[in-house]
């Protein structure tokens, strides 16, 4: 689907995501937030992005994929579904 988007959008769409600080919003999450992010993510660094936001969020759970790349939903599929379901069947 990446590849049928316009240039424009995409640009677009990375302009707000470089530029937008969500932080504020994170910190109001009031529901139970999931953050499943791989340790091996060259493009958004768990580091730089996953750990920083589930700190922000009250009572959020971080699962982290040691070794998981950016695309989780192919390298780790089941793993994936598994944690997602465990988490609402839960309750989160």
């Amino acid at each position: 689907m990446m590849t049928q988007t316009s240039l424009l959008a995409a640009g677009e769409l990375n302009r707000i995501q470089v530029t937008t600080d969500l932080r504020p919003e994170l910190a109001r999450l009031d529901v139970p937030v999931l953050i499943i992010h791989g340790d091996s993510d060259a493009s958004a660094p768990l580091e730089l992005t996953g750990r920083p936001a589930a700190s922000l969020i009250w009572g959020a759970r971080l699962v982290v994929y040691v070794g998981g790349p950016h695309r989780l939903y192919f390298t780790h599929r089941e793993r994936l579904n598994r944690n997602v379901v465990e988490f609402i069947l839960d309750g989160g």
